[in-house]
């Protein structure tokens, strides 16, 4: 993790607390479970294939949401995605 972020179980979501900037984010459990994959140094498809065992999702759009959500998580700087 690119900053010190405290990470805090709340039943299905997670909350995100960063120190430095004293800003929270809650995750719900869709990206609660992309963040944690992503942490574990799951690929993509990795990831994908746990949130089809885990949630009813459309297969279709599936790589785009997961993607939207890597990318808001890097733009908020809670994960580092390397170039």
């Amino acid at each position: 993790m690119p900053q010190q972020i405290i990470a805090k179980e709340l039943e299905s979501e997670l909350m995100l607390y960063e120190t430095e900037k004293d800003s929270v984010h809650l995750l719900n459990p869709t990206a609660r479970l992309i963040y944690d994959l992503y942490n574990k140094g799951r690929d993509l498809t990795e990831i994908e294939q746990e949130i089809r065992k885990n949630f009813r999702v459309d297969d279709q759009d599936l790589r785009g949401d997961v993607l939207r959500c890597l990318e808001e998580l890097r733009r908020k700087q809670l994960i580092g995605i390397e170039d």
